[in-house]
């Protein structure tokens, strides 16, 4: 860029740069006001809307889903999908002859995975309610928790505990798979500082941990989305702490497998 043009093209840009910045801190700074219940229900909420279209929820497995249940799932597995929402993965493992039971916070994602299931002629129970506080009646050979879904159970000390909690359902030879998102590049602390910081003025009872992101759901200032994406060795140290091996990791795809010690 050549001439007049260049200074205010420079000039706005970095402008438009310090506002971004802010409305980013800003984010952060009202998740700081959230107490876990406000938290949880955000990410429901902003679950609830997610893949709500036929074609996406008869669209199938992804390709790393198809490699990694491929090599850890077998034909005769009693299989819980953990988030399952629309149904999208639940009803591609039924369609390939699995026994699958399916459990998701959001209600109308529930419903109409249900309503799915019944045009498709399939079947499997589904319940409404968090993998935390659910009582779990059967054991299962694997759990599965879908797309991500376990970054969204916010504290590290919550998620060891579900993983804790699902270690006696296990049947011999069980395994639980995990894909989440890796923290790439290694996440900054000043954002959740600041979170941490209105957090204590605000006597919440959210303890934001470094790899919590926040921002708008969807694009809806109005609404907020969380995720927590994983630094290396952390999700080992989850699985440690919950008793359990890790005996598959690719970072790269953001996939694990781990099984009882």
């Amino acid at each position: 860029m050549r001439g007049w043009r260049r200074a205010p093209y420079i000039l706005f840009r970095g402008a438009a740069r310090a506002l971004e910045r802010a409305s980013r801190a800003s984010m952060y700074l009202a998740a700081g006001t959230l107490r876990l219940h406000d938290l949880r229900g955000a990410i429901t909420n902003s679950w609830e809307e997610f893949g709500r279209s036929e074609s996406m929820i008869l669209s199938g497995l992804m390709s790393w889903e198809e490699s990694l249940y491929g090599r850890f799932l077998k034909p005769a597995d009693r299989i819980l999908v953990v988030g399952c929402g629309t149904g999208r993965d639940l009803i591609a493992l039924l369609k390939l002859g699995y026994h699958v039971d399916g459990i998701d916070p959001a209600p109308r994602a529930i419903a109409l995975a249900c309503h799915m299931l019944e045009r498709e002629g399939l079947h499997a129970e589904l319940s409404t309610g968090r993998i935390e506080t659910v009582t779990l009646q059967d054991s299962y050979d694997a759990f599965i928790f879908s797309w991500f879904c376990y970054g969204y159970i916010p504290q590290a000390d919550t998620r060891i505990g579900v993983l804790r909690k699902l270690k006696p359902y296990l049947n011999p030879g069980g395994r639980i798979l995990i894909s989440y998102i890796p923290a790439e590049p290694p996440p900054r602390s000043l954002p959740i500082r600041l979170t941490r910081v209105v957090g204590r003025l605000t006597r919440s009872d959210w303890r934001p941990q470094l790899g919590d992101v926040v921002g708008p759901a969807a694009g809806d200032w109005q609404h907020i989305h969380y995720e927590h994406q994983f630094v290396e060795g952390e999700l080992e140290e989850e699985a440690r702490a919950a008793g359990l091996t890790v005996v598959f990791h690719d970072r790269g795809d953001g996939t694990a497998v781990l099984t009882a010690s």
